[in-house]
């Protein structure tokens, strides 16, 4: 086991015995207190902690002209997260997805308003029960399943002319599939 694996089952014990000794895990079995709503990140390495391009902070405005000012705030996918346009479902975690594929979506959201994400990466047994194809790209995180709260028609023709989407399916109950497989439909 790593240096990082144990510390973390070390975390994990620590905080199970923490609450087991202040009675909250009875509570939260108990519905009696709500559990707050499921937050994903990926934390850079430790040789990477202070690059800009990783941590994603902003140079001081002294150093930018008005110019790349405009071109350096916030933007794409996790800003639109943030803004509450695309919403999360706790089982479809996204820090896994390929870039391109998030940038897609948030491009959806900016242009045809807010988007729901309801699948992304699947286990094998649930990708069975939702009637997923074997090599199905869910199962190795490069497929995202959304729904746009707008017609179909315009977004399927905004999407085919993304070169970053390969498959590309619209299903009866609204929600819109795309990978970075290979271009098709099905």
């Amino acid at each position: 086991m790593s240096a990082k694996s144990q510390m973390c089952l070390a975390f994990w014990l620590a905080c199970t015995a923490s609450l087991m000794s202040t009675g909250l895990t009875t509570a939260l079995a108990s519905d009696e207190m709500p559990l707050p709503p499921a937050a994903y990140a990926s934390l850079p390495s430790n040789d990477k902690i202070n690059e800009t391009s990783t941590t994603g902070s902003l140079p001081s405005s002294n150093q930018l002209n008005s110019n790349q000012l405009g071109a350096r705030t916030l933007s794409g996918f996790a800003s639109l997260v943030a803004q509450g346009s695309i919403t999360l479902r706790a089982s479809a975690p996204t820090n896994c997805l390929p870039g391109n594929l998030r940038e897609v979506v948030a491009d959806v959201a900016s242009k045809f308003g807010s988007v729901s994400v309801e699948s992304t990466h699947r286990s094998s047994g649930r990708n069975w029960r939702a009637g997923g194809a074997r090599q199905s790209l869910h199962l190795s995180c490069r497929a995202i399943d959304f729904r746009v709260r707008t017609r179909a028609r315009g977004v399927m023709a905004y999407l085919r002319g993304r070169s970053e989407v390969g498959g590309l399916k619209v299903y009866g109950n609204g929600i819109i599939h795309i990978d970075n497989g290979s271009r098709r439909s099905w």
